[in-house]
């Protein structure tokens, strides 16, 4: 560049993980005949296929609400400012409900799922039958008992983000709000619950840019799968755009699928 100085700095986020974590992870894919050519932090997967690059560049934090974990990014000038993750997810939410209700967890479920509304509804008494949820003593739920124990849950989860976060003023640090993706995210009324916490602006956000499978994989549940499947398509230098509607992204995500699937029979047909 032409220019002179005496010392070089550079700002770095660096992610440690525990050794003996990723090798038995490594040894568990590779066991199903599957090469690991990279690892990719979660959030930075997810953070690939859903967050937008002007809200990265603004700053914005994602919240990937997983099953077990709640994985959180910041991004900001276009680049990751910080990560973290804590070790609750929609496990918790559906373990609150088995025991509130005394139920079975699988039960649980499969409640959280079909029923749970964040928002406050005018018909507290409405009941679910036990013929739907497959409860044989003959048990009814309320939905506003349901939806009383998932909203307090979402609500802790959601300020433990907060906490999380660097002790900095929101408005300053994250401009482009909160994003929340993850199975969890379906949650009717998760935005509302999320802007009450952080008073932030919140949006759920969805793998984008997927062509031709977008009615599978446009979901927030999907967004770690399609961001690492994203992620390495960028490193094998694929064209992620595609020059019309048809040619779309599905085409790399299904030559991927391939590649996995036969993989996947190879490794079957050499253990016979």
């Amino acid at each position: 560049m032409g220019m002179s100085g005496f010392r070089l700095d550079a700002d770095a986020h660096v992610v440690t993980a525990s050794t003996a974590a990723v090798q038995n992870l490594v040894k568990c894919v590779r066991a199903v005949g599957v090469e690991v050519a990279e690892l990719v932090l979660e959030p930075l997967a997810s953070g690939e296929a859903v967050l937008r690059p002007d809200e990265m560049e603004a700053g914005v934090v994602l919240a990937d609400i997983g099953g077990g974990t709640t994985d959180i990014t910041i991004g900001r000038g276009g680049s990751v400012w910080f990560t973290a993750v804590l070790p609750v997810g929609g496990y918790q939410v559906s373990r609150d409900i088995a025991v509130g209700m005394g139920i079975p967890y699988e039960m649980a479920e499969q409640v959280k799922v079909k029923y749970a509304n964040l928002m406050p509804s005018a018909d507290g008494k409405a009941k679910v039958g036990p013929a739907v949820v497959g409860a044989d003593n003959g048990q009814e739920i309320l939905l506003q008992d349901l939806n009383d124990i998932v909203r307090a849950r979402i609500d802790e989860l959601l300020r433990m983000v907060m906490m999380e976060l660097p002790r900095q003023e929101l408005a300053s640090l994250i401009p482009a709000g909160l994003v929340l993706t993850g199975g969890t995210a379906n949650l009717p009324g998760i935005e509302a619950v999320a802007e009450d916490v952080f008073r932030e602006p919140v949006r759920v956000g969805a793998p984008q840019d997927v062509y031709g499978l977008a009615d599978i994989l446009y979901d927030p549940a999907y967004a770690t799968s399609v961001g690492l499947l994203k992620w390495g398509a960028k490193k094998a230098g694929v064209e992620m755009v595609p020059s019309t509607p048809l040619e779309a992204l599905g085409k790399t995500l299904r030559h991927y699928m391939f590649r996995v699937q036969r993989t996947f029979t190879r490794a079957r047909q050499e253990r016979r």
